[in-house]
């Protein structure tokens, strides 16, 4: 990684050690915290969000000539927050595991994205993905996680020669049957290498009742998280769920990263009481 590369990638995450552990001197409460609808972008950045985190193929758009890149790019960079994080990796017609997985096809759509959001100033990419990685029916899911090990360490490499951290996330067992738990996501970045981390998703956990000491296995390879509410997927203040037994133990894990509010909108909620909700439980934990 060259010198510019690795101080963008600071910009992105600013209290990150090489290990995704926390910086000394790091305030826990006052981590960043970035939203999820580019819409908004005015509305997160008059209330102190500091990035948008949007999804990789509607905006980098991998399977598209650059000149549509080059609209989108230009947009993104008028909002008044960054772009510097992305989800919504690939879509389920590019299966990652399975007995039709098209890991050539994988690389070749990395091989167009990953340089892209590097333009952008993305910093982290997470895969959720659920229907790409599902395991299909009949295929041994052993199998099938050593096969998304398998990718994501083929495609890790180029992701982190272009400044990026791959990371993938947990998702609950309604959206795919593949990591759906902080154990299992665990130990497939661990097979996949050194440069694949983990994206905790809260919600997910709390839809399949995921202990939050579970997080305690991801030491060393969380550097992301997002939030959201359990019954309607909502904005943090909604509902009122208290995220403090998550965030509790990622404070004394050393977490340092950033915090993504994947979730939807009521109109009782605008984002200025939602990140005023969530600051206020970092700050009592």
């Amino acid at each position: 990684m060259n010198r510019r590369s690795f101080l963008s990638l600071a910009a992105a995450l600013p209290a990150l050690s090489a290990f995704g552990q926390s910086a000394a001197g790091v305030d826990f409460a006052k981590l960043p915290v970035g939203g999820m609808d580019k819409k908004l972008a005015p509305a997160f950045a008059a209330a102190g969000y500091g990035y948008l985190e949007l999804f990789l193929s509607a905006e980098i758009v991998p399977g598209k000539e650059d000149e549509v890149f080059a609209k989108n790019l230009a947009a993104l960079k008028a909002l008044p927050i960054p772009t510097t994080f992305l989800n919504g990796f690939i879509g389920g017609d590019i299966p990652m595991v399975g007995p039709d997985a098209q890991h050539d096809k994988v690389e070749k759509w990395v091989r167009t994205a990953f340089p892209r959001a590097r333009q952008l100033g993305v910093g982290v990419v997470t895969i959720g993905s659920g229907g790409s990685r599902r395991c299909p029916k009949g295929f041994e899911l052993a199998k099938a996680r050593e096969q998304f090990s398998k990718i994501l360490g083929r495609i890790a490499p180029i992701a982190r020669d272009h400044g990026i951290r791959l990371t993938i996330e947990n998702l609950n067992t309604a959206e795919t049957n593949l990591c759906t738990s902080i154990a299992e996501s665990v130990e497939v970045i661990t097979a996949a290498g050194p440069d694949v981390f983990l994206t905790a998703d809260l919600y997910h956990m709390m839809r399949d009742s995921d202990p939050a000491e579970e997080l305690r296995k991801a030491m060393g390879r969380l550097i992301h998280c997002h939030v959201a509410e359990k019954e309607l997927r909502s904005a943090p203040g909604t509902k009122g769920d208290d995220f403090r037994p998550h965030l509790r133990v990622m404070r004394e894990m050393g977490y340092a990263g950033a915090f993504s509010f994947e979730c939807g909108w009521a109109k009782s909620v605008s984002p200025d009481k939602a990140i005023a909700a969530f600051r206020q439980q970092l700050a009592t934990l």
